[in-house]
């Protein structure tokens, strides 16, 4: 009777659990499948495309989600320009990441047929360089199926150097880098694959 009683409350105890996470069920980032990009602009018309080789992010059951971006893995196609972005531009001795947290409708997310499309005017906070700020951002929300999300920026997310006390660092980077201009405004853009946990 006893091992009878175990193997019901274990039992019970499973169901329990698995009920549980359920509820608590999120979506992850697949970053194999995402794309971040962030552009600098120099001597007035010189445009070029830089990326983070570490991306993580989730959507939680509550509907918070957040984007957190490895600086010291800041990608730009030229090594010596990529120690000098991590030493004097973001300090990543210092502060390692940057984060984009916003609240969306998790229930909303979970409840959209696969095949739709929606697009939302968001109001996140980016966390970097030790500072905290409001940015605004406008997302394309596609349900790729039941499971699979794709998030993507509607239009470039605009970052100013000055916000953050990035300037400072953009000016460092110019000097060393001898170019005449280097724009402190950078466009952020993303394609983000989110899956059902």
């Amino acid at each position: 009777m006893k091992s009878v009683l175990t193997i019901k409350s274990t039992f019970i105890g499973c169901l329990a659990w698995g009920v549980a996470a359920l509820a608590q069920a999120g979506w992850m980032l697949n970053p194999s499948e995402s794309d971040f990009n962030f552009a600098s602009i120099k001597k007035n018309h010189v445009y070029e495309t830089h990326t983070f080789n570490r991306v993580s992010g989730q959507i939680d059951d509550k509907g918070k989600a957040e984007l957190m971006l490895d600086l010291t893995s800041v990608n730009t196609g030229i090594g010596i320009r990529d120690e000098r972005m991590q030493s004097m531009l973001f300090d990543t001795a210092k502060f390692t990441s940057a984060t984009y947290s916003l609240m969306v409708d998790a229930e909303g997310l979970k409840m959209m047929p696969a095949g739709a499309r929606q697009q939302i005017s968001a109001e996140g906070m980016l966390s970097l360089f030790g500072t905290e700020k409001a940015l605004p951002a406008t997302l394309n929300i596609y349900k790729l199926s039941d499971n699979r999300l794709l998030v993507s920026s509607a239009s470039p997310v605009v970052v100013q150097a000055a916000d953050f006390g990035l300037d400072g660092g953009v000016e460092a980077l110019r000097e060393i880098a001898g170019l005449p201009a280097i724009s402190q405004a950078v466009p952020v853009t993303f394609s983000l694959v989110f899956e059902l946990k």
